[in-house]
């Protein structure tokens, strides 16, 4: 039987999960973190895909790897390259199973929670508009 968890309990493994990610982050090259299935998770254009929907994803995190990061308290926000195509992850602290490096043989085993939380989703800043061009043109192919 499963030991009720406290939500002051789930918000301090929640930000464990958050400084252990931004140790690795940190610290090693390239690294993996093991994600399950969650309701609030997120994984652009793919999702998740064949055995993915029951045992998760691994996903890699590196230099090449990571085009935009931003650690929130509920959550990763995150874009990722799949192959040639860049997808937008919104990975919640409560779906990360294990964080790993094979290069140092370093590995963490966490727990999980499949609640739903909510959460303001991440939301991209508006580009800035181009300023209106004062040039004036004119059409010189028309004749009059």
């Amino acid at each position: 039987m499963q030991e009720k968890v406290t939500p002051e309990e789930k918000k301090i493994i929640r930000e464990f999960k958050a400084k252990l990610f931004d140790s690795y982050w940190e610290k090693f090259g390239t690294f993996y973190l093991h994600i399950i299935p969650h309701p609030n998770l997120e994984i652009g254009k793919r999702g998740l895909v064949g055995e993915e929907k029951e045992a998760g994803i691994v996903l890699v995190f590196g230099p090449q790897a990571v085009k935009e990061l931003k650690a929130e308290a509920d959550y990763l926000y995150v874009e990722l390259q799949f192959g040639f195509a860049w997808e937008k992850l919104i990975i919640p602290w409560d779906a990360i199973f294990r964080i790993y490096d094979k290069a140092q043989h370093c590995i963490t085993q966490m727990r999980t929670f499949e609640d739903e939380i909510t959460f303001e989703p991440f939301k991209e800043k508006p580009k800035p508009k181009p300023p209106e061009s004062k040039v004036i043109q004119v059409d010189f192919g028309k004749d009059k």
